[in-house]
Order: C-alpha cells, then structure tokens, then sequence
C-alpha cells in the first residue's frame, strides 16, 4: 500500500530552517526583517534577523543522511499555493531591484514548491493549480530575460525547467481525466477552469514548433480543447513550421494572447537563422539586394538594427538597409541568431501580474 506524507508546516518556511538560515547569515534580502532591523540599529549586519512573514523555504538537493520526509519541513497544499500567491504578488512586482534578481528568488522558491509536491504526492488537482501559474513564469522569464547576459540569466536551464513543468502539467491534465470519480465530484470547477487547459496545451504546441510528437498530442485532446481558438491557432502555427513556411508562422505569432507569444518567441532564434539560411539559397544573388525593412517585417525584428546584426552574424552583406543574399557566403556554423525580446519591458511589466496570476486559482 502507498504510503502518503501529509506535510505540517504552515508557515512559508519551516520554522527550523528559517533559523539555521538567520543563524549563518543566508538570508535573502527580500527575507529580512527591515523594521526590526531600523529599531535595533543593526541594518548591515553580516547576520540580519528573518522576517517570518517573507522567508520562503528554499531549494537543497537531497543529499545522503538528509531526511526530506520530515512532515514538520513540508508544507501542505493550501500553503503552498499561498506561497506561489506571494512569490507572483509581492516579489515578481517589486520594482526596487533588477528582475534578474526577483527572478533567481523565485525560480529556486518555485523548485522547492515542486520538491514539496513530489514528496506528498499531492493530488492532481492541486497540482495542476500550482504547476498552472509556474509554467506561465518559466515562459514570462524567457522573453523578459531573453537579452541579458548569460552570467545573469541562463535560458537553457530556463528552458530546460519549463519542459519538464509543461511536460508533467500534461501528465497531470491526462490523469484527472482518468479519475472518474475525481471528474464527477469536480466537474463544474474544471469546467470553470477549462482556459486554463486550453492556454497551457497551446503554450506546449508553440514551445515545441514543429515538433511531430507535440502535434499528434494535440489532434487526440479532448474535443472541446482541441477545437479552442488557442489550440486551433497554435497547431497552424507549428504545422507551418514543420513546412518551413517561417513567414506564415512570423504573420501568425502577433493574433496570439500576449503569454502564448512569449512561448512562441522561445523558438524565434532557430527560426531567423533557419529562414535567412533558406533565403540565402532562394535569393542567391551578386548584383540584387532584398530590402531589410521587409525583412524586418516578415521575421519579426522590432527594429532594424535587429536585422543588421543578424545578418552580420551569418555573414549577409548589410548595404543602405538591404540584404545581400548569398549562399555560399551564409555561415552554417552559427547556430542560433541573436536573442531579442519581442514586447518593450514597460510592456511585459505590466503585463506581470495579468498573466501570473491569469486564472486566479491559486
């Protein structure tokens, strides 16, 4: 018989580690007791005080004699998802620091929610209502952070955590269906939350373009899923890529909700290299040129500077704002093009909260 762990801890971190912490100076500064801090005189201190109403228990790898069973270090469901409300809340929305710096405290937070889940076993309702709002993070950061350096943000780790976010959520939707039971007791919520399912499908089928494996999941959803206008859209999207049709999918990508662009924008690297490589044997010419501005536009580039320093890096000749297109001057060995944020960051901060917190379940 399996045996279940119902975790005790009611508070955002267990009272023992958040002491451990204070104790040997490893708090974050957006876990500080600021006030306390100002009353005693102690504000710089090497060892500042926890506030218990900010410390997030943070991630550790299990290790050998390391009990991480321990009902008294875990928290329970409804903490949880009152702990991925604050992170999304009250962190993600600070505008007193860098967002690298909000995103790094909440990416190892959010691993320790899911350490939590998987050690519980929590049930798949709830985690659905948790994993939901982490993959919409994952794929916001991956846009919002995609120019920084790599020394700030690393995209392939960021890549690599939303697949297997989006990958489990998709376990998770296929499982509630098989719980009969589950279904009849819940039905009207999930019916409530049905957008939700459909936005996070579409995101897996934009996230993996062209990808054989992600079509063939979407054509066997449940109707009422796969015939939603994101699903619909995002399949056209991703078989176009499959035809290497790159300007019908760059002319589909802005019809796309703001989150399913950020997904969608996670491939646009591969796309402009794959797409100038084709031109590059498709216009192959010494003497005519193809303008840059219409270039601009059909890949997407937010600027012309963009498409200079592209064609740059694949070895196009750049003349009065007109590609010189030649094949045999293309450079297969650049793998990817340079990353560009698609929406202005005025734009992605406002549109924080909105898309974090989209299905106001948790």
């Amino acid at each position: 018989m399996t045996e279940y762990i119902q975790g005790t801890c009611l508070s955002m971190c267990p009272e023992k580690e958040r002491w451990v912490r204070e104790k040997n100076g490893l708090l974050h500064t957006f876990e500080i007791n600021e006030e306390e801090e100002e009353e005693e005189g102690t504000k710089g201190s090497k060892f500042p005080k926890a506030d218990p109403t900010k410390t997030v228990k943070c991630f550790n790898r299990p290790a050998a004699g390391l009990v991480t069973t321990d009902p008294n270090q875990l928290r329970p469901a409804p903490v949880l998802l009152s702990t991925v409300r604050y992170l999304f809340t009250k962190i993600a929305t600070r505008t007193d620091v860098d967002w690298t710096v909000a995103y790094d405290f909440i990416f190892d937070r959010l691993r320790c929610v899911r350490q939590d889940v998987a050690i519980q076993r929590i049930d798949t309702l709830t985690s659905i209502r948790l994993f939901e709002p982490i993959v919409r993070f994952l794929v916001y950061s991956a846009q919002r952070l995609c120019e920084r350096n790599i020394s700030e943000f690393n995209g392939k780790i960021n890549d690599q955590h939303l697949a297997e976010c989006t990958t489990h959520l998709l376990v998770l939707y296929d499982e509630s269906e098989k719980e009969e039971e589950e279904l009849e007791r819940a039905v009207e919520k999930l019916r409530l939350n049905n957008n939700n399912r459909q936005q996070m499908e579409a995101l897996y089928i934009l996230s993996n373009m062209g990808n054989t494996e992600a079509l063939t999941r979407a054509l066997q959803l449940p109707l009422d899923i796969r015939r939603s206008p994101d699903v619909q859209l995002s399949m056209k999207i991703s078989l176009a890529w499959y035809l290497k049709n790159y300007a019908r999918v760059c002319s589909s990508i802005p019809q796309l909700s703001p989150i399913l662009v950020c997904a969608a924008m996670t491939n646009i690297q591969k796309l402009r290299r794959a797409a100038l490589k084709i031109m590059s044997s498709g216009y192959n010419s010494k003497v005519l040129t193809f303008p840059g501005l219409k270039l601009q536009e059909l890949l997407l580039y937010n600027e012309i500077e963009r498409v200079r320093a592209d064609c740059t890096l694949f070895g196009l000749a750049f003349v009065e704002e007109n590609v010189s297109f030649q094949k045999a001057n293309f450079k297969d060995q650049v793998e990817l093009a340079h990353p560009q944020m698609y929406y202005t960051r005025h734009f992605l901060h406002d549109l924080l909260p909105r898309i974090l917190l989209e299905s106001n379940r948790i």
